[in-house]
């Protein structure tokens, strides 16, 4: 059975990257919202009525999107920094990706120079799409209309 859902594609990708292992997002198939359940809250007792409600319905009405892994971010980074032709720049990347705030100064040096920047971003985006257009296909799910 497939579900027809009015939702942009820009939502689904902002709840893959926003979220994580405490913070998950389930896409309503009913109305197109996408509910966020932070599992710290609800370990506090608070936002159980989402909490049973999405139960309730979990793979019939509400579908747990996926999320971007830290460690899938990562990765990204190490294998973008191989492609990079700019002996220089790919150094700099390298050396940015160290430690804690990997992301920032992986980022911030990307600043430095536009066009790998906007490579990056392009390549990003590639794979947000196609890890969405993926769990749509497994979930039988069809954007429709602003989709």
């Amino acid at each position: 059975m497939a579900y027809h859902v009015r939702i942009h594609f820009d939502d689904l990708a902002y709840a893959y990257e926003q979220g994580t292992a405490d913070k998950r997002y389930f896409l309503d198939v009913q109305t197109g919202e996408i509910v966020p359940i932070f599992v710290d809250m609800l370990e506090r007792g608070a936002n159980t009525e989402d909490a049973q409600r999405i139960a309730a319905g979990v793979n019939t009405r509400y579908f747990l999107l996926p999320h971007k892994r830290s460690s899938d971010g990562y990765a990204e980074m190490e294998n973008f920094i191989e492609t990079v032709s700019d002996k220089t720049a790919a150094e700099q990347l390298v050396r940015a990706i160290e430690g804690k705030g990997a992301f920032r100064r992986f980022r911030e040096i990307l600043a430095i120079y536009p066009e790998e920047e906007d490579r990056w971003f392009r390549l990003k985006n590639e794979g947000i799409t196609r890890e969405i257009e993926k769990w749509l296909d497994e979930k039988e799910i069809v954007l429709e209309g602003n989709g």
